[in-house]
């Protein structure tokens, strides 16, 4: 029996059947990698303005970018601040979704929907709030100002993707540990994390 003609589900349906299935998310995925495929010949482009196909090749953008110490200043700066966000986010991100999970109070799912709000609401307002609140703060400009402004936003998408997993788990495990002894911190260390 070819793959073509085998059950591509429980359903029993064929993955003949579902070809046009295939060929659909085989163009959105296209065009949807697509417009970026195409900057990469454009970065080769010798032009002062982007344009495709580029007229003269070069390299001069990768050797101004390396060459200028402002960019390679910037670059260590966006690498600096998204390795302490993803310090600061990971945890705090994983202490709340355990939190909520473990709880089981009724007003876990809505307090889940208010921590999640920085994904839902649009960057530029949060942004334009952040920018205010920092300037009275004096935060703006300064590492740790972007570090929590970046962590507003990485922490729900920790808490969303430990949820998840916290779904197929079985709290009843750290709780056998911690009634043979463990406390619970060690329980969450051992067992848990």
């Amino acid at each position: 029996m070819s793959w073509w003609n085998c059950p591509a589900s429980e359903t029993q349906i064929t993955h003949g059947k579902r070809s046009w299935l295939y060929l659909l998310a085989s163009v959105i995925m296209l065009l949807l990698v697509l417009p970026t495929l195409i900057v990469i010949p454009m970065s080769f482009s010798d032009s002062q303005y982007l344009e495709f196909p580029p007229s003269n090749w070069s390299i001069r953008w990768y050797l101004e970018y390396l060459e200028t110490s402002k960019w390679m200043q910037a670059t260590l700066t966006s690498l600096q601040i998204g390795f302490l966000t993803m310090l600061v986010a990971t945890p705090v991100g994983t202490m709340a979704a355990y939190a909520l999970y473990v709880s089981g109070h009724p007003a876990a799912k809505a307090i889940f929907v208010f921590l999640i709000t920085p994904m839902i609401v649009p960057v530029i307002l949060i942004a334009i709030g952040t920018f205010y609140v920092f300037g009275r703060m004096g935060l703006n400009n300064t590492i740790g100002g972007l570090v929590l402004a970046h962590t507003s936003l990485a922490a729900p998408l920790v808490m969303i993707i430990i949820t998840s997993a916290f779904r197929t788990y079985d709290i009843n495990q750290e709780r056998v540990a911690r009634s043979l002894g463990a406390s619970r911190l060690k329980a969450f260390f051992a067992i848990t994390l």
